[in-house]
């Protein structure tokens, strides 16, 4: 995994509009570390690189690595293996508060429109959660409609919004990487990290989730608190994201299934694998947008859609077949 990360992370630094030498990303990467180059940077493989390429980069890293280990939490407090913060409508929620917030404050006002829209709508889903005779899969579809519809208001904010203030709906909703800068990086970081503890912390909780909720009550378990803390995470973690890149769907569908596989179902090993896929695939995803239509750019969220969206509908059937 090290070395995937780190062949991505070379290939995104190097390749785009503007391709850059090896030579010259490490030269960058030792002026900016203190340590002696091998080769003297030019200014634009300065301003390339660490102006544009790394911020996008690891913002990219820490966009990945949130939505896929929340959706590692979401499937294991759900118990359903299709549980994604875009399909239960946390991220098109997050996307509408995102939307307000640019308006207001740019782009600290849309990470933290994103954060309360978010934690709203993770308790919306709460609400829907806590009703005993509901069944996961009733939830996931009914996140579903209720994304479709937050979509539409988002839509709305947008065109009724100054265009020089909030940027276009495509971006919102579709999710893109481009512009992104170290501010945007540092403070999703923040949010993403705080919010981070606290699920990784909740490993053995959701193993014991998997018992069952009554297993779970008779173990000494407050299932309602567990779910309120762990969906409000989730909300705080999604909304972050979605208000510095946009909505990127499927990739908390996506990655933690594989990461299942490869990992075992204890949360232990599950959700941290789930991060690391994460980073990787949204890394990869924002690469291929780059060059699959070279010099044109075309929304990350595209990208993970296409590979996600099969897999959704293939869970869906096997579901209704089973």
């Amino acid at each position: 995994m090290t070395a995937s990360l780190l062949a991505v992370a070379g290939a995104a630094l190097s390749f785009g509009a503007v391709s850059v030498p090896g030579d010259q990303v490490l030269g960058v990467l030792a002026r900016e570390f203190g340590m002696t180059a091998f080769a003297e940077p030019t200014q634009q493989a300065q301003a390339v690189v660490w102006g544009i390429r790394m911020p996008r980069l690891l913002l990219g890293f820490v966009v990945g690595a949130s939505l896929a280990g929340v959706g590692g939490v979401l499937q294991g407090l759900l118990r359903n293996e299709m549980a994604d913060p875009h399909l239960l409508g946390i991220g098109p929620g997050a996307a509408i508060g995102a939307s307000i917030g640019s308006a207001v404050g740019g782009i600290p006002g849309a990470i933290s429109g994103g954060v309360v829209a978010g934690v709203v709508t993770a308790f919306a889903i709460r609400r829907l959660a806590s009703r005993a005779s509901i069944d996961p899969t009733r939830i996931i579809l009914s996140g579903v409609a209720l994304g479709a519809a937050l979509s539409a208001w988002v839509g709305f904010v947008v065109f009724a919004a100054d265009r020089a203030t909030v940027p276009p709906i495509e971006f919102w909703l579709l999710g893109s990487l481009t512009g992104s800068t170290w501010r945007a990086l540092g403070t999703t970081t923040v949010f993403v990290v705080a919010s981070g503890i606290v699920l990784l912390s909740s490993a053995r909780t959701l193993d014991v989730l998997g018992l069952g909720e009554s297993s779970a009550r008779h173990l000494g378990m407050d299932v309602d608190l567990v779910r309120t803390v762990l969906l409000v995470s989730s909300g705080v973690a999604v909304g972050a994201t979605v208000g510095a890149v946009g909505v990127v769907a499927f990739v908390g569908l996506l990655v933690p299934y594989f990461a299942r596989k490869v990992a075992g179902p204890r949360h232990r090993h599950l959700l941290p694998a789930s991060a690391a896929g994460g980073a990787l695939f949204v890394a990869a995803s924002d690469l291929a947008s780059r060059l699959v239509i070279e010099p044109i750019e075309i929304p990350v969220g595209l990208v993970t859609a296409a590979v996600g969206g099969p897999l959704f509908l293939w869970l869906l059937t096997r579901r209704r077949d089973a």
